[in-house]
This record gives structure tokens, sequence and C-alpha cells, in this order.
């Protein structure tokens, strides 16, 4: 009891109740995975554990204290920006929440934890779709850290076509997939809804719509107002008559902070370096037979390029990739796995090559994330070329150059030879920073 004492006053002393001290977000996100769990603290007895490679390779929060005479840990959650994972800031203040509480009433904090959720699953079924969508778009701006544009867009389509569909005072728990409200399942209610923009000849509004109405689904899920496989917008994915057959589908930008937080998470155990190469695909834009057989000596980091050669471009010639912030980081993640080899994504299984093979991406997202049928490696070109001007408003031109895309007709590629090399550095830097702002974690 006198170590639970010494605890105690040890937080009082704490500056605001807490001593900052330990490592900062982006030490804790640049945290390398090892062959074993290790874990790395972040002040006052809060921990961040590393998963092995063999199993998650993730990050959680764990806070360690003494209840009642006993050590005990105290799960905090995921790291990370995406749904249902916390932030450095977020798991410090959970904890100091925690500990206060435990000051106050002398309780095992998991208890709280535990009524916490239990009051939660009582009041799911009082949730309206209005108090749900305004304690999402909070949930956008302070915990998913979305951009104004972002959160301003979506609760125009929550606004302009979704409250007035599904009806703002409707409970959330009746929109679930199987639940019935006004004659009809909530399935049927998100098809009635995307059905509707693409009789009026808005397809690419329908499917942004619908990335929404996902995503807020998946919140309400998140916070227990809807039942645990009840999203009504999952999967339902616009396929009007007469669609020509997608070979290279794609998410859409508002769909793409799941499968950041799928990989983010490692949701489907794979190889880390596999893992890389699809963020790293994601930042580039580049065809996945020119990215997966990157050296390092192409790499530039006095000069901030890449130069991909000519011989595995589409268009024969060298191609120059700017060096972000993150793309640096998460090149130094791939230098402390494979930093003594050739290869950036080198593996000790490669038989015909000495690094992972040009299927590698695609079976992981298929096979292992499960997004079979909605994306796949040579897909994720579509992103930049669509949110690069819908969303970060770039010029196509610009964007093009950097996809490595032939620009105008022949007369203008014979004498046209900019490389636009300073736009391109802008969308770059504004691309990766949008990356991190939808979840990606390097």
């Amino acid at each position: 009891m006198l170590v639970d004492i010494v605890v105690v006053l040890v937080d009082e002393i704490c500056v605001g109740g807490f001593r900052e001290m330990g490592l900062t977000e982006r030490e804790v996100r640049s945290l390398s995975v090892k062959s074993k769990r290790y874990s790395r603290s972040v002040g006052d007895s809060l921990y961040v554990l590393v998963e092995p490679v063999k199993g998650s390779g993730g990050k959680s929060f764990v806070g360690k204290m003494r209840s009642n005479g006993k050590q005990i840990d105290v799960r905090i959650g995921v790291f990370g920006k995406g749904p249902g994972q916390w932030t450095l800031k977020a798991a410090r203040d959970e904890w100091f929440r925690l500990r206060s509480w435990y000051r106050e009433t002398g309780r095992d904090p998991r208890e709280l934890q535990k009524d916490e959720k239990r009051q939660l699953a009582k009041q799911s079924f009082d949730q309206t779709l209005t108090e749900l969508v305004d304690s999402y778009l909070i949930a956008c701006k302070t915990k998913y850290k979305q951009s104004e544009t972002t959160i301003r867009d979506k609760k125009n389509k929550l606004s302009n076509e979704i409250i007035p569909a599904l009806g703002g005072s409707t409970p959330v728990s009746r929109l679930g997939w199987d639940e019935k409200s006004k004659g009809r399942t909530g399935r049927e209610a998100v098809f009635e809804i995307t059905d509707s923009i693409e009789k009026r000849g808005s397809l690419n509004q329908a499917r942004k719509v619908l990335g929404v109405m996902r995503h807020l689904f998946d919140y309400a899920i998140e916070r227990g107002w809807m039942e645990r496989g009840q999203n009504p917008a999952v999967q339902a994915r616009s396929v009007g008559a007469g669609h020509e057959v997608q070979h290279n589908p794609c998410l859409s930008w508002d769909e793409l902070p799941q499968l950041l937080d799928d990989l983010n998470r490692n949701k489907g155990n794979g190889s880390q370096v596999v893992l890389a190469a699809i963020k790293l695909d994601l930042m580039t834009f580049l065809r996945v037979g020119s990215l997966v057989p990157m050296r390092w000596d192409e790499v530039d980091y006095a000069a901030n390029l890449w130069t991909v050669p000519g011989t595995r471009m589409k268009s024969g010639k060298n191609h120059w990739v700017p060096l972000t912030d993150p793309i640096k980081d998460l090149l130094a993640h791939l230098r402390r796995i494979n930093g003594d080899q050739e290869y950036v994504f080198w593996s000790p299984r490669g038989r015909s090559k000495p690094h992972i093979h040009e299927s590698a991406l695609n079976q992981h997202l298929k096979v292992r994330l499960g997004y079979g049928g909605r994306q796949t490696a040579h897909g994720l070109r579509s992103l930049p070329l669509t949110a690069g001007q819908e969303v970060l408003k770039f010029s196509a031109e610009v964007i093009q150059r950097q996809m490595d895309h032939a620009v105008g007709d022949k007369v203008r590629q014979a004498y046209d030879k900019s490389q636009l090399l300073d736009e391109r550095w802008k969308f770059m830097r504004a691309w990766c920073d949008a990356l991190l702002d939808q979840g990606l974690e390097v």
C-alpha cells in the first residue's frame, strides 16, 4: 500500500498531472520492429509495446501501475491516427485520466474501462443519426486529424445527401445492414441513396458519398452505437448496368483511411517489407515493376531524389522521385531491415529475383487484407490523379509528369523537354502530407 501512496504523490507533483518525458510522437512512429517484442517508456509508467516481426508488427500503449499491492497492466490501445487508434498525446491524456480516477476511488482502473464499455452499449439504441453525424465530424477534426477542406466536403455530403435520405431522427441502431426502418433495411437505404445520385449522372459523387457513409458507420460501430458487422455501406460499391469491368479497381479518397488502418495494424500479419512496399507505392504511385527492384544506390539523399532507371520505366527514360520527409522515414525503416542488401525490398524467399515479387503487393491486398475486387497495387496510381486534382487542387499536368505519363500530343512531346520539378516537389510534399492526414503511418 505504501508503494501505491508513493505513486499517487509522484502524480500530484507532476506539472499538469503528467511529466512530459520519454519518446515523442515521431520517435514512437519510427520504432523499428525486431525479432522479439520490446517496450519503450513514453513517461510516467506509460509504455509503447512493439510486437515482433513474426507477429503483428504493431505498436500499442500500455500503462503499468500498482493497484491493491499488485502490479497490473492497463491497456490503452493501438498506436496510430485511424479509427479506434491512439496518438501519443491521446494515450497520455487517457492514462492521466485513469490514474486520476484511481487516486480518487482506489479501484482498479480496468474496472472503469469495463464500466464505460457497458454504459456505451446501453446508450447505443438512443443515438440518432444527427447525433452520430455531429460526433463524427468532431472526431474527423480532433481524432482523425483531417483537413478543414475534407471535413467541409464530408459535412456537405452528410447534410445534402445522407441525412435527408435516412432521416436525422432515425436511431443509428435501426440503420444496420439487416435492420429495418421505414420498411427498408439499412443496406437497401444505402443503395437508394447511391442509385438516386447515379441517376443524376454523378457516378463519381455516388462513389464518394458511399465512402463517407462507410466511414461514418465504422465510427458508429467503434463507439458502440451500431452492432459489429452491421455497416450497411461496406462493399456496396456502385456497379451500374453496362459499366466497364475494372481490371485495376481503386478505393475512393474517403475509403482510403480504412485501408491505411488495416496496413498500419498489419491486419493480414504480413511481411514488413511487403507492407513498406505498399506504403511507398502509395506515396510514389509508381508501377509495381518499377518499384520493387529499387536499389539503395539509386537514392541520393544529398539531392533528395530517387532516380529510377529508364530501363524500368514504361517511357524508357530516367524518372525522378522527390524524397519527402515521410518517404525518407519509410526508407530509414527499410534500411534497418535490408540496409546490408543491394535491394531495398530484398527478400530471403526470392527465387528468380533477389527482391520481393511484383505480385506480392497484390497478393497482400487481395488475400491478407481482403481487398480483392476493390483495390489492386496498380489501381493505387488512380488515387493521386483524382484526389490530387479534386482534393489538393493541383493541375493534371504536374501530377501526370510525376506519374511518368506522356503529356500532350506527339509534337508537344518532341519539343517540350521541361520536367516541372519544382511543381512536382510541391505536389509530392502535399500528397504525402495528405496521406498522413488520412492515417498513413511510416
